[in-house]
């Protein structure tokens, strides 16, 4: 379907950049102090931040279990991490088992992702799924002396009466799929494989006691069911039954029938059980896990006569403690039977332990837990701060570390990025200074930080205080009266020299109004610790300790003071204007309201226009959507889960089903936490205790949450208590997300060529089956940060239904912040669905098809709500069908794809950064301290508690690494002198290994010295790098999705390619933001829209590099400008040529067509690349691109021509020394061809452009043969604000000047530049009378503009603050007639 023609629509978008977390920064220039704070974050490397989190020894991802007789605990853990043996007495590491504690082996024997394991006579038997193979290990001695390899993915095993089975994935390449052996001859069973189906996967098994059935849990890939099958075993043989005497298929609602003597029909599963054991003497006893996404049970199944009855225990959560009274689980997986104490051992895998039951699940202990360290958690909490780009827009990052006394701050030498502070002693240390580019190099040092030493308060405020009030260095501008500056002080426990610290700190406030944030973190802390703490944050003006015992914690505290800090630095005015869209006569119009605490409120208007372009704000047809928005319960919203059908009634999101809905909320690790409460657990929740329906524990908050969403007052913003009354206004902000309004199907089909999308619609009847469609209602489908996708009848402003994407609930839990809870209300403010819909008419067959047929699809990014996606058939509006949803949670290196019916398959990646910490041998002399082993010596043996060494074995996710993969920092400097080797004897033989130049040392007890400051680091485009297991869905180089997707028909096979119905609908679509991550999002992604064996599978990514000479952490924000054979009539090529702008100012052309050369004789290929322009850009002078482009083709050249403007649009107000924009005309004489050009690094540059800044005349067009465009200079830090536009022959730029001086706690200037479409020519003058003399483009008033668009020979843009102009959030004018051709029009129109 096609949007209707750009010259007859109205779009205005402003194009802001922020993430999901618990805050929003407000859009650049609405506010009267636009400033970015200033946060120096001070971490404690203090010995003890070594110190494990959790008590015991922890695992990493457990799945398979074993226990001995003993009822010693041996654990597979995920990868190549091997099998770890755990004492179940002294929870301690049997370090005489196989090398210290740990059974790694090679070839066959080699543990890679063990998924079960049983002990059985003295030996260990283990599946291990990713090595295709199962072993066995000599208990005594630790040695593997039996394998069978050729078993695809084997993850089920069982042992009975000396009888071996294993299980495996479906038949590929010829590998077995299943193992019968006699473990008493060892010999093995040949009996009839059961299954050939290639769709059927056994993830599971078990034998009864009398050992005369096998139970297996089936999961079929195509139907995406579960169930069970018990199979008869013979004695005699060994051997089960081909067919099962019963079975089942796990779905509906929970129940017991008796169907053939024996069935379940149980829905609280899934997808599948990774777990499955025998009551060890009932032969009717089954226990199962929940071990899919969101999986928090344990089942205790007994089988009577015609009947099942079942037990469960357990709730989600990876980090709160169990008891007796609640059971925590995260993903649970194996189960093993220790049949001598009558105990349950359960594999915790999320939680990184194991769970002990008794045979009736009452819970007993558990045993690890989160294997990291303190150091480690608080690590990952400040990356997940400083890559929170809501969070870094609005704050300039600092960092340091504090541990003996000594801190202080002398000077910095070097870049103000990537130098260094001198001196920097070991107690305390300035590592990165207070600038923009903070985030971006905290992010790329963190993983060198190392723990060791006291705990000094002294060092930290006397660092703060020589840093902060340093002559030179200090980030304070005195100028500016509006800017803050805080220091966040992180420490694990008491700490000495408080009283000079005190003091320094109640100086730094009182003289200098520099506030203090104290964090007690990491747990066990005394009561006069939490004192000291205390008194801390009161000399530093924040009253409060903040207290987080673990990482998850200290991530949620760190956000939601950063976010104070920003929610209190401006004075705002209201923004006005987001996004409007003009149709049939009517502009519609997004505006919303900040309100601090709450979530932003929204509404939709609509308000008739003239022909002439004149509004008629009287007009009777006009609409308010906030007034026509139905009550809350009386709204249709709905989401996707599998189990819970939605297309009944569109409102399956009610706290009647928060079960399910509580799965989707957990997806990324969110919990729902408590709000209200009748007892004070937590503080602050108690407020509301005596109102119905409030109770302890977080079920009635989950309800809540769903209710709030509908539009309820759960959060009490009024104060009053009254938790079910409907808000004022529950509509969410619309910010970012651009209306689309589709009514009757009206694409082209009358064609000039065969290469054309209008020619495949002709031959397909496109025309028979819009007419058929006729009547279909005109609907408004925009996103809001409410987390939803709203479809709004666009005659009468009703919202005819909401849809929240599942990977968007998951990010609801964030909006709950107790600490917001005390006289009134509150919560935090999210980027819920902050992309905007694209739509487009596909023929194709969906998953609901047995045939192909004409659809409207509707692609929604998720923008700053995440890196995702979601696709939904709307052909009818009011019966929505939901076909995929993607995400990529770059955080915990996952990514999840949701089919049709609500299955949810997650694929992992490995992570991109190891500090010397996270080393083999690192680990091991940790583990000796924590164990008492060992003496504390510093040496290469590994038997002490501290290595000292040049040589370092790499964790097993970088084995087979190559040096040319990895960067390495030492010191926050990059260290270049290291190998890569493997090992060929001892403990480590036939691993991977890191040879340094220089003698490296880590400390794994509490040492008054610092280990070595280390990172390695995965380069992007490693081999390593990516999903592994389902390359269709390798979505890990996706970043935020702020690009809206283009729709085009691709020639799957490239070059050559002339049929036609072969050919492919994808999505084109830039990489994403990337925040801090290099990598993420520095690409061209394609996604296949029609695949239905692997929905939404990733087509192709073309990479963009990311330049290691530029100081710019690159990724796309913008849309791509796709140009396909119905844009430009003419082009003989099927497919597209797509152009894309990337944040280091370059401009990469992309061949994604059927071309075969390059007109002279060159061969060229599908997703060939080539960089047309670079603008030479850099942190200093600030040319990012964040925007998109706009193209014409050029009525005196007949070239197509590119326009782009520059900017840090996150930070519009920085009037730092240095910053140069650009508002640029590129040109691509080779169009319609694709031509090799040039790589990055040797591009055309600004010299191959003419300068035509100060140009009125023409004098300086450009003359292609010689130059490749124009440029123009923004002078006083000026920035482009929006993307360009293009009408009569003139690039329209929005422009926005910073004021400067005492003034620059004030709102700055808003313009509009016109220039000459080829020549570069200022046309500006021709919109009005300049303001000042001085001036070269048009003032329009304060604040900044979006998106300038076009209606009858008029000018239309919204201002963030205030126009010039009768309408205060509009800007109005006459634009001047030119030459219009066909080609004209952006080409934004054509999507």
């Amino acid at each position: 379907m096609r949007i209707k023609i750009f010259i007859l629509k109205l779009i205005f978008a402003l194009v802001l950049f922020s993430q999901n977390s618990f805050a929003k920064s407000l859009p650049p220039g609405s506010g009267s102090s636009d400033v970015p704070a200033n946060v120096l974050i001070l971490l404690d490397t203090s010995g003890s931040m070594a110190w494990n989190m959790a008590t015991g020894s922890g695992f990493f991802y457990p799945s398979g279990v074993a226990v001995d007789e003993n009822g010693d605990i041996y654990a597979g853990q995920k990868y190549a991490y091997g099998i770890k043996k755990i004492s179940y007495n002294t929870e301690a590491v049997d370090k005489s088992f196989a090398s210290n504690g740990t059974y790694f082996g090679t070839g066959d024997c080699r543990a890679d992702y063990v998924f079960d394991m049983k002990v059985h006579n003295g030996f260990l038997y283990v599946t291990s799924a990713y090595n295709d193979s199962v072993f066995r290990i000599n208990l005594a001695t630790g040695v593997c002396d039996w394998s069978e390899g050729n078993i695809y993915f084997p993850t089920a095993l069982s042992i009975r009466n000396d009888i071996l089975y294993a299980f495996g994935y479906p038949n590929r390449w010829g590998m077995r799929t299943n193992l019968t052996r006699n473990l008493s001859t060892n010999t093995n069973i040949d009996c009839n494989n059961f299954y050939n189906d290639n769709t059927m996967f056994s993830v599971s098994s078990a034998i009864d006691a009398s050992g005369n059935n096998l139970y297996v849990w089936w999961y079929n890939w195509g139907s995406r069911w579960s169930s069970i099958s018990r199979y008869p075993i013979n004695r005699n043989t060994g051997c089960y039954s081909r067919f099962p005497s019963w079975g089942t298929t796990f779905a509906g609602q929970i129940s017991t029938n008796a169907i053939n003597g024996m069935t379940i029909n149980i829905s609280r599963w899934r997808t599948w059980s990774a777990g499955m054991e025998a009551h060890p003497t009932d032969d009717d006893i089954l226990y199962l896990t929940d071990s899919d996404w969101g999986g928090s049970h344990i089942f205790k199944l007994t089988m009577g006569v015609g009947n099942v009855r079942y037990e469960h225990v357990g709730e989600y959560s990876t980090a709160l403690q169990s008891n007796t009274g609640r059971i925590f689980l995260a993903q649970p997986r194996g189960i093993a039977i220790d049949s001598v104490n009558n105990r349950l051992i359960v594999a915790n895998f999320l939680r990184n332990g194991t769970t002990i039951l008794d045979y009736n699940l009452g819970f007993i202990k558990e045993i690890g837990g989160n294997s990291g360290t303190r150091l480690e958690g608080a690590v990952d909490a400040i990356e997940a701060v400083v890559t929170d780009s809501s969070l870094t827009a609005g704050v300039n990052f600092g960092f340091g570390t504090w541990d003996d006394p000594g801190g202080q701050y002398g000077m910095w030498i070097g870049d103000i990025t990537t130098g260094y502070a001198a001196p920097c002693p070991g107690g305390g240390c300035l590592r990165t200074r207070v600038h923009k580019q903070g985030a971006s190099r905290i992010n790329q040092i963190l993983p060198s930080v190392s723990a060791g030493g006291s705990t000094d308060a002294y060092s930290f405020a006397k660092l703060a205080s020589d840093y902060l009030l340093h002559n030179t260095d200090s980030p304070i501008d005195a100028s500016l009266a509006c800017q803050n500056t805080y220091i966040i002080i992180i420490g694990d426990g008491d700490w000495g020299n408080h009283s000079l610290a005190e003091m320094t700190i109640s100086n730094l406030y009182n003289q200098h109004n520099i506030k203090t944030f104290s964090v007690a973190y990491g747990g066990g802390i005394s009561a006069n610790g939490l004192n000291l703490f205390s008194q801390m944050a009161v000399a530093g003006g924040t009253n409060n300790v903040i207290i987080a015992d673990t990482p998850s914690s200290l991530k949620s505290q760190l956000k939601a003071a950063i976010s104070q800090i920003i929610a209190s630095k401006l004075s705002f005015t209201a923004p006005a204007i987001t996004s409007e869209i003009q149709s049939g006569g009517s502009l519609f119009q997004a505006q919303f309201d900040y309100v601090q605490n709450q979530q932003w409120s929204g509404t939709l208007k609509k308000t008739a226009i003239s022909s002439n372009g004149i509004l008629d704000e009287n007009n009777s047809s006009n609409w308010d959507a906030t007034d026509q928005l139905p009550p809350p319960n009386s709204r249709k919203i709905w989401t996707v889960i599998q189990g819970l059908d939605y297309k009944t009634d569109y409102n399956n999101f009610t706290d009647t089903n928060w079960k399910k809905i509580n799965q989707l909320f957990q997806k990324t690790n969110n919990v729902v936490s408590n709000y209200h409460s009748i007892s004070n657990n937590p503080i602050n929740s108690q407020r509301c205790k005596n109102t119905s329906g409030v109770e302890n524990g977080n079920e009635d908050d989950i309800k809540g949450l769903i209710n709030f969403v509908r539009g309820q007052d759960y959060f009490d913003y009024d104060g009053d208590c009254d938790l079910t009354e409907a808000r004022d206004n529950p509509l969410g902000d619309i910010y970012h997300s651009e209306l689309v309004t589709v009514g009757a199907p009206n694409a082209e089909t009358a064609f000039t060529g065969k290469n054309q999308e209008a020619y495949f619609r002709s031959i397909n009847n496109y025309d028979t089956w819009a007419a058929s469609k006729s009547n279909r209602e005109e609907i408004i489908y925009v996103g809001a940060n409410d987390g939803m996708l709203h479809a709004f009848n666009a005659k009468t402003g009703v919202e005819e239904w909401a849809f929240v994407p599942p990977f968007i609930a998951s990010s609801m839990p964030t909006m709950i912040n107790v600490n917001l809870n005390q006289t009134l209300g509150g919560s935090n403010a999210i980027y819920g669905v902050d992309g905007s819909p694209v739509v487009h008419d596909m023929y194709f067959r969906s998953a609901f098809d047995s045939a192909k047929q004409w659809h409207t699809i509707l692609m929604i990014p998720y923008g700053r709500g995440g890196a995702g996606f979601s696709v939904l058939d709307i052909t009818d509006p009011y019966k929505p069908l939901h076909l995929y949803s993607v995400l990529n949670d770059n955080i915990r290196n996952e990514v999840h794809v949701m089919d049709h019916n609500g299955s949810i398959n997650s694929y992992d990646y490995i992570a991109s950064s190891y500090p010397l910490r996270s080393l083999v041998e690192a680990i091991q002399v940790r583990e000796n301290a924590k164990n008492n082993l060992g003496e504390e010596v510093c040496n290469d043996s590994g038997n002490d508690r501290c290595y000292k060494a040049k040589k370092w074995t790499l964790p097993p996710n970088l084995q087979n690494v190559k040096a040319s993969d990895l960067t390495v920092i030492l010191d926050d400097m990059e260290y270049t002198s290291f190998s890569i080797g493997t090992h060929t004897s001892g403990p480590q033989n036939g691993r991977t290994y890191i040879q340094f130049k220089n003698t490296m040392t880590y400390y794994g007890y509490d040492s008054s010295s610092q280990s070595s400051g280390v990172g390695i680091y995965l380069k992007p485009g490693s081999a390593l790098t990516g999903v592994q297991t389902q390359r269709e869905y390798d979505y890990s180089s996706l970043g935020e999705t702020w690009s809206s997707p283009r729709i085009i028909r691709l020639p799957n096979t490239g070059a050559g390619d002339n049929l036609i119905d072969d050919d492919i609908y994808v999505a084109v679509m830039g990489g994403g933001y990337g925040v801090q991550h290099s990598g993420l999002g520095s690409n061209l992604t394609i996604v296949n829209l029609e695949d239905t064996t692997h929905p939404g599978k990733i087509e192709k990514v073309i990479p963009i590099e990311d330049l290691e000479t530029n100081d710019i952490v690159n990724s796309t924000p913008g849309s791509p400008v796709v140009i396909t054979p119905d844009t430009a009539r003419g082009a003989n090529y099927k497919g597209a040529i797509v152009y894309l702008s990337d944040l280091e100012g370059k401009i990469t052309k992309f061949n994604l067509t059927n071309m075969d050369n390059d007109g002279e004789g060159n061969s060229i290929a599908l997703y060939d690349s080539t960089t047309l322009f670079t603008a030479g850009s850099n942190s200093i002078n600030g040319r990012y691109m964040y925007h998109s482009m706009d193209a014409t083709i050029g009525q005196s050249t007949n070239s197509l021509w590119l326009y782009a403007g520059t900017g840090d649009y996150e930070r519009i107000a920085d009037t730092s020394p240095g910053i140069q924009n650009l508002m640029l005309g590129i040109a691509d004489p080779d169009f319609p061809m694709y031509k090799e050009l040039n790589s990055p690094t040797t591009a055309s540059d600004l010299t191959k452009c003419k300068n035509t800044t100060d140009d009125t005349t023409g004098v300086n067009c450009p003359v292609l043969n010689n130059d490749i465009g124009w440029y123009i200079n923004l002078p006083d830090a000026q920035k482009v604000t929006a993307e360009p536009s293009i009408a009569n022959g003139l690039s329209y730029f929005p422009v926005y000047r910073p004021s400067t001086g005492s003034n620059g706690c004030s709102i700055g200037d808003a313009f509009i530049c016109a220039n000459d479409d080829e020549c570069g020519t200022n046309a500006s003058s021709s919109l009005g009378t300049f303001q000042d003399p001085g001036d070269k483009c048009l003032y329009v008033g304060k604040g900044v503009l979006t998106k300038i668009v076009f209606f009858k020979d008029k000018l239309f843009a919204n201002i963030a603050g205030e126009s010039n102009q009768n309408i205060k959030d509009l800007v109005t004018l006459d634009i001047p007639a030119g030459d219009i051709t066909g080609y004209r029009g952006s080409w934004r129109e054509n999507f």
